[in-house]
C-alpha cells in the first residue's frame, strides 16, 4: 500500500470520527460533496491542513488519537505521542505501567493469534500488530516521561 493510500485511510478514519461525511462537512465548513471526495479512496482529493486538523480535533475530543496526524508521523518515520498531564490519575506511574503491561499483552495476543492460524504473520496481521505496537510505544513514552520527570525533580 502506498503512503498516499495509508494517508487516505487516515482521512477516512478522521471523517468517521466526525460521524461521517455530513459531520466532516459541518466540522470543516465544506460541502458534503467535498467531504465525500476526501472520503473516497478512488478520488485524489485530500483535505487542506486546517481542515485535517479540525477533523483530528474531533477525534481527540472523543478521546481518540488524531488519525491524520498519526498517519503523517508514521509516514515520516515517527509516531504521534499525545501530551500527558502527570498530575492526572491516569498519568501516574502506577497507571502507566499497568497500561504498558496491557499493551504488551495485546501485542502478544495478536501475534499468537496470527501465528496460530497458519504459522506465519501475513501483511494484514502485521499491520494490526504494528498498530498495537504503536499503542505500546505511546504507553512506554508516557511512562518514560513520567519517570524522567521524577528523576529530574528527585521525587
Amino acid at each position: 500500500m502506498s503512503a498516499l493510500a495509508r494517508l487516505k485511510r487516515a482521512v477516512r478514519a478522521a471523517i468517521s470520527s466526525c460521524s461521517g461525511v455530513d459531520g466532516a462537512a459541518a466540522t470543516t465548513d465544506r460541502s458534503r460533496s467535498v467531504a465525500g471526495d476526501w472520503n473516497n479512496l478512488n478520488h485524489a482529493a485530500f483535505p487542506p491542513l486546517d481542515k485535517a486538523l479540525a477533523m483530528d480535533e474531533v477525534a481527540m475530543a472523543k478521546g481518540e488519537l488524531p488519525p491524520i496526524a498519526c498517519a503523517y508521523a508514521r509516514e515520516l518515520g515517527g509516531m504521534f505521542v499525545p501530551h500527558i498531564d502527570p498530575h492526572a490519575d491516569e498519568g501516574t506511574a502506577p497507571w502507566l505501567v499497568m497500561k504498558l503491561a496491557q499493551e504488551v499483552g495485546e501485542v502478544s495476543g495478536l501475534t499468537s493469534e496470527a501465528i496460530a492460524n497458519d504459522g506465519h504473520i501475513d501483511p494484514t496481521e502485521a499491520e494490526g500488530i504494528l498498530r498495537q505496537l504503536d499503542q505500546h510505544d505511546r504507553a512506554s513514552a508516557h511512562y518514560r516521561a513520567v519517570l524522567m520527570k521524577i528523576r529530574e525533580k528527585g521525587q
